[in-house]
């Protein structure tokens, strides 16, 4: 009797022609371009400028084609990072380009010796949670009322979900 073996494979998407620059200044159009058109309450100019001027923060745009699709800003403090922001042009979305700026942002906090990577994400961002679940995030803690819910009314406030990613055993597979 011949038996056949079934070999289950995943499915793995390759991104062609992108690269990952350091943010500048300069990027400062394009980056609120997809900050707006990504977010219900986006970063304003100052606080993506703040954050791309700090020395201590890692920024990086993901390049496609010549065209800046994606960014993401981090803060690593000793052994861990926050994620303060990131954001994939709409027209990229679900398409590998947010995994593959999470990916670069890991190879970088490993290579400094940051065990964890953490983030906040608005309770009702639902395709964010799923994202960072995938990804390996696991929602450590709620932070009651810390969002506000629209730009409209600052008094209507809706609860943060802190996830946290370890490094350390995200890169062992």
């Amino acid at each position: 009797m011949k038996l056949d073996t079934i070999t289950k494979t995943k499915l793995t998407t390759k991104l062609i022609s992108t690269s990952f620059n350091q943010l500048l200044e300069t990027d400062i159009e394009s980056v609120l371009l997809i900050e707006r058109q990504s977010s219900n309450n986006p970063w304003t100019q100052t606080q993506l400028l703040e954050s791309i001027k700090n020395p201590v923060n890692l920024n990086y745009s993901l390049i496609y084609k010549s065209e800046i699709i994606g960014y993401l800003i981090a803060m690593p403090v000793i052994e861990s990072a926050d994620i303060l922001n990131i954001a994939i042009n709409s027209s990229y979305q679900r398409k590998g380009f947010g995994k593959a700026l999470i990916e670069h942002l890991v190879q970088a906090l490993n290579k400094r010796g940051v065990n964890e990577a953490l983030l906040e994400v608005r309770q009702s961002n639902f395709s964010a949670i799923k994202f960072y679940l995938a990804l390996g995030f696991k929602e450590i803690s709620v932070r009651k009322n810390y969002y506000t819910k629209n730009s409209n009314d600052p008094s209507v406030k809706e609860d943060g979900i802190i996830m946290r990613l370890e490094i350390s055993t995200t890169n062992k597979t």
